[in-house]
């Protein structure tokens, strides 16, 4: 039998599987909301796919990251800048595993985004490309990303804040 979700109806944002039910304070707080993440398939299979709607406040930035699966998006509403491409509602953007992108950076209105993964622990699982290499965040659980913030931090001692924090503190 399928399942619908109606946008308007309680319980659609802040929806997540059981094991990443951080995500929803982790999202609030990178300014990444209203989001929820539907997982097709058990919500428990780290290799099911899912999809990820979020929402980016005006001119908030998600920087430089690739992720380690194949990965489709398209914008829902207002605008995204990619690199040197503005996109806007129905725009597509496809990225292979390993495909570096961004900085996401959102237009005057913001941007509501539907990003499909190929599996589930990639949407949680990125790389940010920074000046010192690349630094992987795990922002599935407060305790992953705790520990993928100590790992980053441990790169690179008296550096600023690591591209975990900046992208969680905002």
């Amino acid at each position: 039998m399928p399942h619908f979700f109606k946008k308007d109806s309680e319980g659609y944002w802040d929806r997540y599987p059981a094991h990443l039910s951080d995500m929803a304070q982790i999202m609030a707080s990178s300014n990444l909301t209203p989001a929820t993440l539907h997982v097709l398939g058990d919500s428990s299979d780290e290799t099911a796919p899912a999809a990820l709607i979020f929402t980016m406040p005006p001119n908030g930035v998600v920087p430089r990251h690739s992720h380690s699966c194949e990965r489709f998006e398209i914008i829902l509403e207002g605008s995204l800048k990619v690199d040197d491409l503005v996109l806007g509602p129905g725009d597509v953007m496809i990225a292979r595993k390993g495909d570096a992108y961004g900085p996401h950076v959102a237009g005057p209105q913001g941007c509501r985004t539907l990003e499909v993964f190929s599996t589930l622990a990639a949407a949680h699982q990125i790389l940010y490309e920074t000046p010192d290499g690349p630094v992987p965040v795990d922002f599935g659980t407060l305790e992953s990303l705790a520990e993928s913030s100590r790992r980053a931090g441990s790169r690179k001692e008296g550096s600023e804040a690591s591209p975990t924090e900046e992208s969680v503190n905002g």
